[in-house]
């Protein structure tokens, strides 16, 4: 299903104007930005020993809610992002340049510019932690020998989006365009790429990079490598920060491209390199598509309702559970679950014990995980994909039972590949509102009130005609 939205300019919308980035913007070692003019024009050449790349992708910083640490990125692993538009509402910490003693909690980070001539793609940004967004233009890097350069036609809107545009983890760099949910048309390729041809349909996801010699690249859970890098507000190996879909087009090492089979709709395969591929993973890890048997999922919001279309699919039996009694009827008559509980009747949730043998877990309220634990029949599994403020869990609850607890966050690229293809062969769309790109700041305000079935999608290749 599709839902147009009517748009309409937003009133912090500024229009006539080229704001282009900084031409030179390099970081020191210490973290500190030093801005050389903000223009169009080639640069005057400056020295540039102390901000070589490997000295911005060195240092990087984790903040967790218990404290703040620098860790080298070299040995410590970046958490992949995975997040719904409506249940979630935290999201993993990101590596950032930089030390956090270096800027005011508040204020975010100065953005460093990529390097080209001229500033060669339209997008929308976030200048400030009001997470605001109107026009912006800034520069892609040249297509290398490896890479393919799409035109972007849709990007989803993930909660993502909202956390770091606000700057709720205090590590976002400003200028900041967000949007990790990419789908559009090669437009060109580099000398070396056989996989993809200008015209082909592709998707890009939460991440663009990774060291591609390690142990988990090489078994391609790339989005577990130590150095993957993220679609947006993340540091690329050249130490440039990224810059996601909320833009006219990106440029992207090929394996990191996904095809999108022919005939499967653009505006539907966007949220799939996310919310699609964040609940399959652990589907599939876990031996969820086991025909006759039972799976519940816990709340229904862009992950949630993607699980339900996965978990039917497989042909299991779909329970959904929720605290919200208005989404029965969607959970039933729309998904086609075979199920709908609320989770706070304690009544409801006492029948089913020992009844499933697969849960998922999408939310990332605090919630108590014991009920649910209970649900679990001898050996079963639940997956946690969300972020909750933390865990609780009775000793007992798993193991009378020899049950497990797994947490699991996107997918590796051949998963994500596989996932596509399992969408198009049974025909596995999500369900969108389609919105233009005038209407995001309305968009995000909505996705914070959980005002969305089940994930907003931009049609960017009309939104910058």
């Amino acid at each position: 299903m599709v839902r147009h939205v009517s748009c309409r300019p937003s009133p912090a919308v500024r229009r006539g104007s080229c704001e282009c980035e900084p031409r030179e913007l390099r970081r020191c070692v210490g973290g500190a930005a030093m801005v050389h003019g903000w223009s169009c024009k080639p640069p005057v050449k400056r020295r540039r020993d102390a901000a070589s790349p490997a000295a911005g992708a060195a240092i990087r910083t984790r903040v967790t809610r218990e404290n703040t640490r620098s860790i080298d990125n070299s040995s410590a692993a970046a958490p992949a992002l995975g997040f719904t538009g409506t249940e979630d509402r935290e999201a993993p910490r990101r590596l950032v340049p930089g030390s956090p003693k270096s800027r005011s909690p508040s204020s975010g980070l100065v953005g460093m510019a990529a390097e080209s001539e001229s500033c060669n793609c339209d997008g929308w940004a976030a200048r400030d932690p009001s997470g605001v967004l109107s026009p912006y233009r800034f520069s892609r890097r040249t297509v290398q020998h490896t890479d393919v350069s799409l035109r972007i036609t849709h990007c989803g809107v993930c909660y993502a989006d909202v956390v770091w545009t606000r700057n709720k983890h205090n590590d976002s760099v400003y200028p900041l365009v967000p949007g990790h949910e990419i789908a559009g048309v090669v437009t060109e390729v580099g000398s070396d790429v056989d996989g993809f041809k200008v015209g082909d349909h592709v998707a890009v996801g939460t991440y663009v990079n990774s060291c591609r010699d390690c142990e988990n690249c090489n078994s391609f859970l790339e989005n577990h490598c130590s150095k993957f890098v993220f679609t947006f507000n993340g540091v690329d190996s050249d130490g440039t920060v990224t810059k996601g879909g909320y833009s006219s087009h990106i440029v992207v090492h090929e394996r990191y491209c996904h095809k999108i089979p022919d005939g499967y709709p653009l505006e539907k395969a966007a949220p799939l390199v996310c919310a699609g591929i964040t609940v399959y993973t652990p589907m599939m890890r876990h031996n969820m598509n086991q025909p006759g048997k039972s799976l519940g999922v816990v709340g229904l919001g862009g992950l949630g309702h993607m699980a339900v279309k996965f978990g039917k699919a497989f042909g299991l039996k779909v329970t959904v559970f929720s605290t919200s009694e208005s989404k029965r009827d969607e959970a039933i008559s729309l998904l086609g679950a075979d199920n709908f509980v609320i989770s706070s009747d304690e009544k409801q949730m006492e029948s089913l014990k020992n009844s499933m043998h697969f849960i998922v877990d999408t939310a990332s309220g605090n919630h108590p995980f014991d009920p649910y634990l209970a649900l679990l029949k001898v050996g079963g599994v639940m997956v946690l994909v969300g972020f909750p403020g933390e865990i609780r869990v009775q000793p007992a609850t798993l193991n009378l039972g020899a049950r497990s607890l797994s947490g699991s966050v996107t997918g590796g690229t051949k998963d994500t590949q596989e996932m596509i293809n399992f969408c198009a062969a049974n025909k596995i769309y999500p369900d969108i509102e389609l919105i233009k790109m005038d209407y995001i700041n309305e968009a995000l305000e909505r996705l914070v009130n959980r005002d969305v079935r089940y994930r907003f999608v931009i049609d960017i290749e009309s939104s910058f005609r």
